[in-house]
């Protein structure tokens, strides 16, 4: 069990599914009460659950998303202003590594996926970021500028190495408490129950769950995009945070398992492939 302190935007909303949402299904085997016939019983059983990302331009809403060499890819406009919004499906909090062009949206640092600092969402909520944070009251504007001018070129500065090579990509990792959720399962049981027929043959057993549904996860094809389109900082806005603790160990460990969205002006299928992940607020451009 590993101890963090994260950020939590304030205000959540309701969580919406949409169509123009990239997903990525994710498995994981939780211990489940079971009351079968009235007995209680307590059983590992696994469950799937979709996590989506959508990116909102200020002029045009959620951004469509297209499939380049089998991935998710949106179309950029030159400055347009954009955000990101991140739904949490499970019924219990989960922190998000939220990253553009390799950097965590809130150090403007490259990380692990379980590494950087978080976002933290309640139950079934959604939360959008609008911004690079860069203190505890402020964030400044996500948009869509040439890779030269990027927030990741002007940051290679302090890396010594070119972190422009990631631009185009934005990348959201998942990760919450297994012991939290196998709470709320314990919390919310299975109830089954079985029944004989006339005959007094073998019995039928039916079910009544609330279970997730399961679903393949997407397939991660060979390929690349050329990413020529970055992500700038731009105006600052009041956007208050929270610092909150947070216990996780379960989620998107691996970069394959993670929400990724490929961005660009361009849609050649050329190399190479940007990566979303590789902690403190992100440091201002002047």
């Amino acid at each position: 069990m590993k101890k963090i302190v994260f950020l939590s935007a304030l205000i959540l909303g309701l969580a919406a599914g949409s169509a123009r949402a990239a997903s990525q299904n994710f498995s994981f085997d939780c211990r489940t009460k079971v009351i079968r016939d009235g007995a209680v019983y307590y059983e590992y059983r696994p469950y799937t659950y979709t996590f989506t990302v959508e990116v909102a331009s200020d002029h045009n809403g959620t951004m469509p998303e297209a499939r380049r060499d089998g991935r998710p890819f949106i179309a950029a406009e030159p400055g347009e202003r954009y955000a990101v919004i991140l739904h949490n499906p499970l019924p219990i909090r989960v922190g998000v590594n939220l990253t553009l062009d390799g950097l965590n949206s809130i150090t403007g640092e490259p990380s692990a996926p379980s590494r950087g600092k978080k976002w933290i969402l309640d139950p079934y909520a959604s939360v959008t970021i609008r911004g690079w944070q860069v203190n505890d009251a402020s964030a400044r504007r996500f948009f869509f500028t040439s890779k030269d001018d990027s927030y990741a070129k002007w940051r290679s500065n302090s890396w010594g190495r070119d972190l422009s090579v990631n631009c185009g990509v934005i990348g959201a990792a998942f990760f919450w408490d297994k012991d939290e959720m196998e709470d709320w399962l314990s919390d919310h049981p299975v109830y089954e129950y079985t029944r004989r027929d006339i005959s007094g043959g073998a019995m039928e057993k039916d079910q009544m769950s609330s279970m997730a549904p399961s679903a393949n996860a997407p397939h991660a094809e060979s390929g690349a995009l050329r990413q020529k389109a970055g992500t700038g900082m731009g105006e600052s806005e009041h956007h208050q945070v929270r610092h909150v603790d947070f216990d996780f160990d379960t989620g998107m460990y691996r970069v394959e398992q993670a929400v990724i969205i490929y961005y660009d002006f361009v849609t050649r299928p050329i190399p190479p492939r940007p990566q979303p992940f590789e902690e403190r607020y992100a440091p201002e451009m002047p």
